[in-house]
């Protein structure tokens, strides 16, 4: 288990192995900014049925292939940076997508790593808890974007 934050100072709750208690701790503060961008492209438009209109049968419609720079910039310290290379199969309720971490300097990491991920979109699996506002039983016209 990691430390556990007390209070807005850099005090914190860590386990001690060795007592079987939890003891205060002064934990660094660092301030980091996570910044970074990806490219990503739809192969839906490399589809021979590619209509202009929603997604066709075949399964190459929703694969993207993608690659996400990622880089975090602690204050005072050097910034880490990543390179992402992957792929991401796109459904109407899920999504699940791969990619490798390639580091792209020495803080960014020394091997190359790998990660996965499964997201479920709520508002499409269960659209009558999820997929309606909040506070109204009706949006504010004024608020959609293509009205």
């Amino acid at each position: 288990m990691d430390e556990l934050p007390i209070g807005r100072l850099s005090n914190a709750i860590a386990p001690n192995p060795t007592t079987a208690r939890f003891q205060t701790i002064v934990a660094p503060q660092v301030e980091t900014l996570h910044w970074g961008f990806s490219i990503q492209y739809s192969t839906l438009y490399l589809a021979s049925r590619f209509t202009g209109g929603p997604p066709k049968e075949e399964p190459l419609n929703q694969l993207l292939p993608l690659v996400e720079f990622s880089f975090d910039s602690p204050r005072g310290q050097n910034t880490a940076a990543t390179v992402n290379p992957g792929f991401a199969y796109v459904a109407v309720t899920w999504q699940i997508a791969v990619q490798a971490i390639v580091p792209l300097n020495r803080e960014g990491g020394s091997g190359t790593g790998f990660r996965a991920q499964l997201l479920f979109f709520l508002d499409d699996l269960l659209p009558s808890l999820f997929g309606k506002p909040l506070l109204s039983d009706q949006p504010n016209r004024s608020l959609i974007a293509w009205h």
